[in-house]
C-alpha cells in the first residue's frame, strides 16, 4: 500500500523547498508552490540550471509573506504588498505578465547573484495553461505537480556511483509502500480529499546533477550519468518521476494512503 511521505513546496522557482504536513492543492497545483520566480533584464526566467547557488537560498513562510535566508545567514523580509509594477516575462516558450518586486528586494538578490535580476510575483494576467489541458500552472516549468516513489530513488541509488537525495529532483509528492517505479504504471489516483491524473514523465536536466551539501554541479554527473544506463525513453531523454494534474481542490497530509484507482502500460525504457 502506497503512503504519502513527504508534500513539498517551492515557493520561489529554484530556491529552498519547504516540507509541509498537510497541503492545500489549489487551481495551480499546492497552495504557495512556485508563486515567484527571478527573471534578467530581459525578462527570462533565471534558475538554478545556470546558478546552482540559488538552491542555497532558504524561503520560509510568514503572516506577510516570505522570509528569504542566504547560506551566510543574511535575510530578506518580502511583503506580498511590494509587488505593484506590471513587467512582461518569459518562462520557456510562454509569455505572460507578472508583478514586479520594489527595488531593494531586486538588489539584494542582484548582490548574491553577483548579476541583475528581479523578483516577480504571478499576477491575475500571469495565466499558463499545461500543454493540451484547462490545467492552470503558475510559475512552474510545464506541469502543477511532481511525484516520486522512495523506492524508484532507491532502485536509482543502487546503480549510482554517488548517491542522489530526493531533495535533487525538486518534487511536490514523495511515497512509500510500493516497488521502485510502480509510478510509471499509474493513471489515475486519489490522496486524501484530491484525485490526481499523470500526464506524463518528467524530463531530467542538469539541475539534478546540484550536489545538495556545497550546490556545486557534481563532477560525476550523477544522477543523470546512472539513469541514461536504464531510464532513456524512444526519443533519448532521461525520465524520473511522473507529471500530475489534480481533478478537483481539496487538502492532502502526510501519511494519506494513495488509492490508485487506474493504472496504464508504462514506456519502456532503455540505455541512451
Amino acid at each position: 500500500m502506497a503512503t504519502l511521505t513527504q508534500i513539498n513546496v517551492y515557493p520561489i522557482k529554484s530556491l529552498g523547498g519547504i516540507s509541509l504536513s498537510h497541503a492545500f492543492v489549489g487551481k495551480t497545483g499546492l497552495a504557495f508552490d512556485r508563486q515567484l520566480m527571478l527573471v534578467d533584464n530581459r525578462g527570462k526566467f533565471v534558475t538554478a540550471r545556470k546558478w546552482p547557488q540559488l538552491l542555497a537560498l532558504q524561503v520560509l513562510l510568514d503572516d506577510n509573506g516570505w522570509v528569504v535566508v542566504s547560506a551566510d545567514g543574511k535575510q530578506l523580509a518580502i511583503n506580498r504588498s511590494q509587488f505593484k509594477r506590471p513587467v512582461d516575462v518569459n518562462i520557456w516558450r510562454h509569455d505572460m505578465q507578472a508583478l514586479c518586486a520594489d527595488d531593494a528586494i531586486n538588489l539584494w538578490f542582484s548582490e548574491v547573484l553577483s548579476h541583475h535580476v528581479r523578483l516577480v510575483s504571478v499576477s491575475k494576467e500571469s495565466a499558463r495553461l499545461v500543454e493540451n489541458s484547462a490545467q492552470s500552472i503558475a510559475f512552474s516549468d510545464g506541469y502543477p505537480l511532481l511525484i516520486i516513489g522512495e523506492n524508484s530513488l532507491n532502485e536509482l541509488n543502487k546503480r549510482a556511483s554517488e548517491p542522489s537525495q530526493v531533495s535533487q529532483f525538486r518534487t511536490n509528492l514523495v511515497f512509500d509502500g510500493e516497488p521502485g517505479f510502480i509510478e510509471d504504471t499509474w493513471q489515475r489516483i486519489r490522496i486524501g480529499d484530491v484525485k490526481f491524473e499523470f500526464v506524463k514523465p518528467c524530463e531530467r536536466c542538469v539541475m539534478t546533477t546540484v550536489n545538495m551539501d556545497d550546490y556545486a554541479f557534481r563532477k560525476s554527473k550523477e544522477p543523470l550519468t546512472t539513469l541514461k544506463t536504464f531510464r532513456a525513453d524512444p526519443k533519448g531523454r532521461l525520465m524520473f518521476g511522473e507529471n500530475l494534474i489534480a481533478h478537483n481542490q481539496g487538502i492532502i497530509s502526510v501519511g494519506d494512503r494513495i488509492e490508485v484507482l487506474s493504472t496504464h502500460q508504462p514506456i519502456i525504457y532503455g540505455e541512451k
